[in-house]
């Protein structure tokens, strides 16, 4: 999946560096050179994660829980993957093979814009997914391919490396903040009638006139119902203030 700002500010945001660093898990070899045959893998145990994290919450998911779905102890499972941490890296990476990557058309804008909307899908499948990138970056071999896939449609583009790559860590950012808010605009309110009492708040305030430009933006608002279009128009006028062109520059 794609990065996030820590990527781009390593050390900011989140609650600090984990005792172990989730991205061992790709320091290590799946399968041993020796010993026994290992009886499940890092694909069936992802699998089983994500269909607990899909359906409950990634609160839902642990490294017991994993292990009573695909059949083994909990204590056989850290074999395969250390600490709960890793079993996140490895849902994170696990999700990002579900781009398309291969070589888009049009210019560099379009292809960001594709990537954008697949990973507007992706997350919206995996509803746990968006606030996670926003503070821990996946690093794993499916990860690291979306990166450099987003990066090749930068190639022609006449930017720094570093600046590149904090436009594709903003693409991210972007999008991972776009579907938490499509999330909770269709969550169904908590308390009964919060979301009405809220509304009603609202318009009472802007009576007053102290909030002009509030008013304005609220009052011109017409994306409701066309998430899809606003969604193309915010990342759009993003990566045209960034300087990505809509062709290749000759």
């Amino acid at each position: 999946m794609g990065p996030g700002p820590n990527l781009i500010y390593p050390g900011k945001g989140g609650t600090g560096l984990p005792a172990l660093d989730p991205t061992d898990l790709w320091r290590r070899p799946e399968r041993s050179a020796v010993g026994p045959k290992p009886e499940h893998s890092r694909s069936g145990i992802a699998t089983a994660a994500l269909r607990i994290a899909d359906q409950e919450g990634l609160a839902a998911v642990s490294i017991r829980r994993v292990a009573a779905s695909v059949g083994a102890g909990a204590a056989s499972l850290y074999r395969y993957v250390k600490s709960h941490d890793e079993l996140v890296e490895l849902m994170m990476d696990t999700v990002s093979g579900e781009y398309h990557l291969e070589p888009g058309t049009g210019g560099p804008l379009e292809q960001l814009l594709d990537l954008a909307h697949q990973g507007r899908g992706i997350m919206q499948r995996h509803p746990w997914l968006a606030p996670l990138l926003l503070t821990r970056p996946s690093m794993g071999p499916n990860s690291l391919r979306y990166l450099e896939a987003a990066l090749t449609t930068l190639e022609s583009v006449d930017l720094p490396g570093p600046a590149k790559l904090q436009t594709v860590a903003m693409l991210s950012a972007i999008t991972s903040a776009f579907v938490q808010n499509e999330m909770a605009t269709a969550r169904p309110p908590g308390p009964k009638g919060a979301a009405t009492n809220r509304g009603q708040y609202l318009a009472e305030a802007l009576k007053a006139g102290d909030y002009p430009h509030l008013t304005a933006a609220l009052t011109g608002h017409s994306d409701e119902g066309h998430p899809d279009e606003h969604f193309t128009s915010i990342v759009t006028n993003y990566l045209t203030g960034a300087g990505i062109p809509s062709q290749p520059p000759d």
